[in-house]
């Protein structure tokens, strides 16, 4: 990671600095946040599991 990342001056994934990323997703050893910008934290946040629906009973 770059300082700028580290500082949460850039995006831990792309290194975009401008607009200045907001979007927490995760955390250094030190209790620092790790921001994204708003593509980047979409793409890695998991996606949401699927709806199971039980088989009716007889």
């Amino acid at each position: 990671m770059t300082s700028a990342q580290r500082e949460g001056d850039a995006c831990v994934v792309c290194h975009k600095r401008w607009p200045r990323p907001r979007v927490r997703v995760g955390r250094l050893p030190d209790d620092s946040a790790v921001l994204a910008c708003g593509d980047c934290a979409e793409a890695l946040m998991p996606t949401p599991m699927a709806t199971v629906v039980a088989f009716p009973s007889r």
